[in-house]
This record gives C-alpha cells, sequence and structure tokens, in this order.
C-alpha cells in the first residue's frame, strides 16, 4: 500500500515537473485593419502568430485576451475559434478586437508629442483548450511608424493652400 502510494506521488510530482517546463508561447500581431469605425466604438480584424516552442501541441477552442499600445489599454477582444499549434510550430488566427473613443484618442495625442519612430504593443491573454484549463500568453513587440510620423512638423515642407 505504501509502496503504491509513492508511486502516485513520484508519478504526480514529475506530471507537475514537465507541466512546468513549458516554455511560454510567443504571440505576436501579424495584422491589423480597422473594419468599423463608429464615434464611440472601433473594431479590428486583427490576425495573431503564436509561436510554440514546445514539445507537445496546444489545442484550443477559444481566446480572450488585451492589447496595450505604447504602455496604455488599447483593445480587448474574444473569440471562439479553434485551433491547434503544433508542437514546435506555428498557427495564425483572426480574431476581433474592440476598443473606444478614448483609447484612440490617447493614442493620437501620443503621436502628435514627440519625436517616436515606433509604437510598442502588449498582448497578453489565455487560449483555453477544451476543459482542460487554460494557457496564458504575455508577449510585447514593436510597430516601425513611417518615416516622418510622429515628428513634430513633420508636415512642415507640405505645400499649404493660400488664404484669400
Amino acid at each position: 500500500m505504501k509502496r503504491r502510494l509513492l508511486l502516485v506521488c513520484a508519478a504526480w510530482l514529475h506530471g507537475c515537473a514537465a507541466l512546468s517546463l513549458h516554455e511560454p508561447l510567443s504571440v505576436t500581431i501579424a495584422d491589423l485593419k480597422p473594419i468599423d469605425v463608429g464615434v464611440l466604438e472601433q473594431r479590428y480584424a486583427i490576425k495573431v502568430r503564436l509561436l510554440n516552442p514546445n514539445d507537445t501541441e496546444i489545442a484550443f477552442d477559444g481566446v480572450v485576451f488585451d492589447l496595450e499600445i505604447n504602455d496604455t489599454p488599447f483593445a480587448r477582444g474574444v473569440s471562439d475559434q479553434k485551433s491547434v499549434i503544433p508542437r514546435f510550430g506555428e498557427a495564425v488566427i483572426d480574431v476581433q478586437a474592440v476598443s473606444g473613443l478614448q483609447n484612440i484618442l490617447r493614442q493620437i495625442n501620443e503621436l502628435l508629442k514627440g519625436e517616436r519612430t515606433s509604437l510598442t504593443y502588449r498582448i497578453k491573454g489565455r487560449l483555453y483548450g477544451g476543459g482542460f484549463g487554460y494557457t496564458r500568453f504575455d508577449s510585447s513587440g514593436e510597430i516601425a511608424l513611417p518615416a516622418g510620423m510622429g515628428k513634430p512638423g513633420a508636415d512642415a515642407g507640405r505645400a499649404k493652400p493660400p488664404t484669400p
């Protein structure tokens, strides 16, 4: 009896150790397009690339995420999309996110303030795996801005219409 209990405990500890050795997913934004722009709310179509650096596939049937831009909350999204990220592989999923007018205005104000050559983003959330809990992700990246965008006086060289 004691031997059986010892074997069960050893197997349980081995299972816990194996689960904790998984490396975190790498999650990046592959594309972001506005699909519905209203006065108070904006919807975006986002392509999210999920990279699995582990030796086991990750199957999921739902995703919940928050997107920050320049360390400020920007948009939130959910999806009941099903997919599998192969072991040592990647998957690209299409999700939608919603942001409010205040979030857009904050970002425009930030761009108009100074010499910014890029935007930083952070996407964090969970992939839900059909009754087996979830896998968290939390990744950051950077998006380069077109030359001249975000610099004070960037439009100074543009021709202005004559005043009457």
